[in-house]
């Protein structure tokens, strides 16, 4: 698992700065640096919008059923889509914004669930 963080952790800065200069290479700096900026700005108003939408279907369902577990997935999300807004780039730009979109992160969050339920039940239960 370390081995894996680590790869990404070295794969994303290097296409994140090709991706850079590609987009340099045909739109110039100024341009490219202008909306740099300009997607981090808009994705993290979206962020705090989808945040603040978030917490208050959650305030909801608890009042009405009860602990809403499957929600606590899409917060998860929405953190990382947080991070990805702040980092300056094109690429983390792009799949910041992808985790803002409700029906991306709802499923996303369903596979999230499943995926670590499985593997809960894998390790610690069989």
């Amino acid at each position: 698992m370390f081995k894996k963080l680590l790869l990404v952790f070295l794969l994303v800065p290097i296409a994140e700065v090709i991706a850079l200069f590609v987009l340099a290479h045909f739109l110039g700096w100024g341009w490219t640096l202008g909306l740099t900026v300009l997607s981090s700005l808009t994705g993290f108003f979206l962020a705090r919008y989808s945040g603040r939408q978030w917490w208050r279907t959650v305030r909801t369902e608890w009042a009405q059923e009860g602990f809403p577990m499957q929600r606590i997935g899409e917060g998860a999300i929405l953190l990382v889509s947080m991070a990805f807004m702040m980092t300056p780039g094109p690429l983390t730009g792009i799949g910041g914004l992808l985790f803002l979109i409700p029906k991306v992160r709802i499923q996303l969050a369903r596979w999230v669930f499943r995926w670590a339920t499985s593997a809960f039940m894998d390790r610690f239960l069989l």
